[in-house]
C-alpha cells in the first residue's frame, strides 16, 4: 500500500490537511441525507391519507382580474422568491406572474411575433440563475428573460421545439411531447436534448406501444428531472416510469400492478390519464394515478401508493408539489387557489 508522506513538502501537507476536514463533512453530510431520507421512508409506508405523507404548507387564491384571468394551468414554476409563474398555453395565451400571496405582479410578455412575445406559451421553467424560459410551441421558440423579468434572447427550434420545456442543474434544455402522431402512429422519441443554439443533440424515450392501442391524444407533460440531473418519464396514457442519464442513455423502468390503472383500447370511451412523474428533492419520485397517489424512490423501489388526492398535480419544487384546486371547489367563476404540499420530515 503506497503512504502519503506528510512531510513531502509544505504545499501537499498543507492540500492534506485542508482536503481531510473537507471529506468528512461530505461523508456527515451524506449520512445525514441518508438518515433523513430513511426516516422519511418508514413514515411514507404506512401512509394511509395525504396527510399521513405531506404536510399542507399553503392554500392561496391567485387574484382574478381581466387582465389575468386563466382557463387553463399549462404549466406551473415557482421562482426563489416563492413568486408563482402561471402560463395558460392554450387558451388565455399568457404567462402571468403573482406573488406568493396570489397578488397578480404581470404578465410576462405578450401576445405576438416579435422579440420576447409568444402565441402558444404552453411551458415555462425557472433557469439555475434566475432567469425565466418560455417555450412557445406554435413560434417554434424559447423566450428567455431575466429575474427582472427583462426580455435577454430567444431559442429557435431546429428542428422545431416540442411542447414541455425542462432545464437542468446546469440548464441544458430537453422538451417533452406525449402523444404520437395521429395520422401515423409510432414509437418516435418523445424527449429531445437541444443545445443553446436551438439545435437538436439528440433524442430519447420512444413512445409507449401500450400507449399506441388506446385511441386517445393527451397533451399532458409527463416528464420531469431531479436535483442529480436523472430524467424521469411516463407518458400520460400509460403507467410505467422511464428513468434516464442526462444524456439519454436509458437506466431502468418501474411501476406496479395495481386496480388504479388499465389499458383502455375501446374508441370512444375516455382513457384513464396519469399525472406526472414529479421528483422531489429528498429522493422520491411521485406519480398520480386515478386521483391516487404513488410513491417510488429514485432507484424505483416502490414505497406507498393508493394515497386519495383528487386535486391535478400541476408541480413540484424541493420536497413540495403543487396542486390546483379542484372543480368541486369553491370560486369557480374566479382563478384557481394553488396549495402547496410539503414532504414530511
Amino acid at each position: 500500500m503506497r503512504q502519503l508522506d506528510m512531510c513531502s513538502s509544505p504545499g501537499s501537507a498543507r492540500k492534506f490537511v485542508g482536503f481531510f476536514p473537507f471529506v468528512v463533512c461530505l461523508v456527515f453530510l451524506a449520512i445525514t441525507r441518508d438518515v433523513s431520507f430513511g426516516q422519511t421512508r418508514k413514515l411514507l409506508v404506512s401512509a394511509k391519507t395525504v396527510e399521513d405523507a405531506f404536510e399542507k404548507v399553503s392554500d392561496i387564491q391567485l387574484e382574478t382580474l381581466p387582465e389575468c384571468a386563466i382557463s387553463f394551468i399549462t404549466d406551473l414554476a415557482v421562482d426563489t422568491e416563492g413568486r408563482y409563474l402561471i402560463a395558460d398555453g392554450w387558451q388565455s395565451r399568457g404567462v402571468y406572474i403573482f406573488s406568493r400571496e396570489g397578488k397578480f405582479i404581470r404578465e410576462l410578455g405578450r401576445r405576438g411575433q416579435g422579440p420576447g412575445e409568444y402565441q402558444t406559451p404552453v411551458s415555462i421553467a425557472v433557469g439555475a440563475n434566475g432567469d425565466v424560459w418560455v417555450a412557445d410551441f406554435s413560434g417554434n421558440r424559447i423566450s428567455v428573460y431575466d429575474k427582472e423579468w427583462r426580455f435577454k434572447h430567444a431559442i429557435l427550434g431546429q428542428p422545431r421545439i416540442l411542447y414541455f420545456l425542462h432545464l437542468n442543474s446546469k440548464d441544458d434544455i430537453y422538451m417533452y411531447r406525449s402523444q404520437a402522431n395521429p395520422l401515423k402512429p409510432d414509437t418516435s422519441d418523445t424527449i429531445f436534448r437541444y443545445d443553446r443554439d436551438g439545435r437538436k443533440i439528440s433524442s430519447f424515450a420512444p413512445f409507449p406501444e401500450e400507449a399506441l392501442k388506446v385511441k386517445f391524444w393527451a397533451g399532458n407533460d409527463g416528464m420531469d428531472i431531479d436535483k442529480d440531473d436523472f430524467i424521469y418519464e411516463m407518458n400520460p396514457l400509460f403507467y410505467r416510469i422511464r428513468k434516464f442519464a442526462p444524456d439519454g442513455s436509458y437506466i431502468t423502468s418501474f411501476a406496479r400492478t395495481t386496480k388504479l390503472f388499465r389499458i383502455v383500447t375501446k374508441e370512444g370511451v375516455t382513457p384513464l390519464i396519469v399525472n406526472g412523474p414529479f421528483c422531489l428533492e429528498k429522493g422520491f419520485i411521485v406519480a398520480q394515478v386515478n386521483k391516487h397517489l404513488e410513491i417510488y424512490n429514485t432507484e424505483g423501489h416502490f414505497v406507498v401508493g393508493e394515497i386519495p388526492f383528487s386535486r391535478r398535480i400541476i408541480g413540484s419544487r424541493g420536497n413540495c408539489l403543487y396542486a390546483e384546486a379542484s372543480d368541486d371547489d369553491a370560486n369557480l367563476e374566479g382563478n384557481p387557489r394553488i396549495l402547496a404540499y410539503r414532504l414530511i420530515h
